[in-house]
């Protein structure tokens, strides 16, 4: 199927072009991470390149027709700070060998500054169906520097992505070593703690992937690799569950890794000439989240998905209801004092939301709600 059957892929836009002119070599970039108030690039420096010139501007524009921004610097690892928070910018980049230049790589390309909290509490849930998450809320390192990244991909167009990672493309065998790191999520106030996720090899003929999950302290690929963090990995089997078009289900117990802050990366390696790997809704849980003293029983909800209306029901007086986005933003904040309520949420986009519910008596109960 994959020698003959071509997706139309929606790639992260950083799939940039490394052409370079006759005296100076473009910029050879591994990582583009956008944070709060810039971007972090990093990337394979050489000894011709003196440094390098970032034009960016909120607008798109000509590389070269002087009308962005000029940013240098002298190699890489580097941050570029003073960007607005949330914004979109668009960035061209190239290299600088003393007086000539290389050309330019970026179209430009739109990037946007992130809006992610500092941390993630439980229950966590990435389904990677959120833009501005997949872009701005995790780090991307491509280390085997092929250019190809992780990249998320909507298969049915119906608005269910999933992260995806080629072992081919259009006729080519691919090496790759490709990360995706997503986190922090805080565990401090956690003695155990479980990961699941579900993963597929796309073609049933070529679905032997090879990947592998790390839980560390830190969102690099040094860390994750260190004696210090704890990984999962897996062949996918010809033939097994997860070979083919079904998603099937894995589960990893992280439970020494509580007690702080915890990233997770996902590393597609090891493998050519097969096709793509798929990844999809990470979530992390905890048993000490259902601790019997503060949660609230009783309750029942119903969410009608044409009129967009929760319904939320419990035999104690409810004192407040919040709503979170997978970003870990508050979207809905509303006093309660009754035993039933109904929201009407059509003003939210679709995606996956925790619903927090807590009565007089400030036990609190907690769940997921998807919108379509």
């Amino acid at each position: 199927m994959k020698k003959i059957t071509f997706l139309i892929l929606a790639f992260l836009s950083f799939q940039f072009s490394f052409s370079q002119s006759n005296n100076c070599p473009s910029p050879q970039i591994t990582s583009w991470n956008m944070n709060a108030d810039g971007v972090a690039f990093d990337g394979n420096n050489d000894d011709t390149i003196t440094s390098y010139q970032v034009e960016y501007s909120t607008s798109s524009f000509t590389p070269g027709d002087g009308t962005a921004t000029v940013y240098e610097f002298d190699s890489f690892p580097h941050t570029m700070t003073g960007l607005e928070l949330a914004t979109t910018y668009y960035f061209a980049m190239r290299s600088v060998c003393g007086d000539d230049y290389s050309d330019y790589i970026g179209a430009p390309d739109p990037w946007t500054t992130s809006s992610c909290p500092d941390s993630y509490s439980l229950p966590y849930l990435n389904d990677f169906n959120d833009n501005d998450a997949w872009t701005n809320c995790q780090y991307f390192y491509d280390s085997d520097g092929d250019a190809n990244f992780w990249y998320y991909v909507d298969y049915d167009d119906n608005g269910d992505y999933h992260a995806a990672s080629q072992s081919w493309s259009g006729g080519t065998i691919l090496y790759p070593d490709n990360w995706v790191i997503m986190g922090p999520i805080d565990l401090t106030n956690h003695t155990d703690a479980l990961l699941e996720w579900k993963v597929r090899g796309t073609d049933a003929s070529y679905c032997q992937e090879n990947y592998t999950v790390y839980v560390g302290v830190y969102p690099t690929v040094n860390n994750l690799l260190s004696s210090s963090s704890i990984s999962y990995n897996e062949t996918i089997a010809s033939g097994g569950d997860a070979c083919g078009e079904t998603l099937a289900d894995r589960s990893f117990d992280i439970s020494a890794k509580t007690g702080g802050l915890v990233y997770i990366g996902f590393r597609h390696h090891d493998v050519s000439d097969m096709f793509t790997i798929n990844i999809d809704d990470v979530s992390v849980t905890s048993s000490t989240m259902s601790n019997e003293e503060f949660i609230l029983e009783n309750i029942e909800y119903t969410f009608n998905q044409e009129s967009n209306n929760l319904r939320v029901t419990s035999e104690e007086l409810l004192s407040n209801i919040q709503i979170y986005n997978m970003l870990g933003q508050q979207v809905l904040n509303k006093d309660l004092n009754d035993s039933s309520a109904t929201l009407n949420l059509s003003t939210l986009n679709s995606g996956v939301y925790i619903v927090n519910v807590e009565g007089n008596n400030s036990k609190i109960k907690t769940f997921k709600l998807a919108i379509k």
